[in-house]
């Protein structure tokens, strides 16, 4: 079986998890909410490509507001994320991290 190993794909569910988990905390713990969150959680487990395709199957599910609001977190995030643009230019040429 063919698993997840795009850094990318990876980073953009565990981000997805934590913003799924704050939002279960701040009460948004809705029946599809739920569904998405397990969803989430398996693609992160197993990395498998039918469980990616689902979990993203069930984000998109979602009510467009909070499928929106979610996404837009992550976004957030990830792009302010500085060790994910560090990981992608240590391949160039003389490229070395700061830290």
């Amino acid at each position: 079986m063919t698993q997840m190993n795009d850094p990318a794909d990876t980073r953009f569910f565990k981000t997805l998890q934590q913003v799924l988990s704050e939002s279960d905390a701040a009460g948004d713990d809705t029946e599809d909410h739920e569904a998405c969150r397990a969803a989430v959680d398996r693609a992160i487990e197993t990395a498998a490509p039918d469980d990616l395709r689902n979990a993203r199957l069930t984000i998109d599910a979602l009510p467009a507001t909070r499928r929106d609001r979610l996404l837009a977190q992550v976004h957030a995030r990830m792009a302010g994320d500085l060790s994910a643009i560090w990981d992608v230019m240590s391949n160039a040429q003389g490229a070395r991290k700061p830290n």
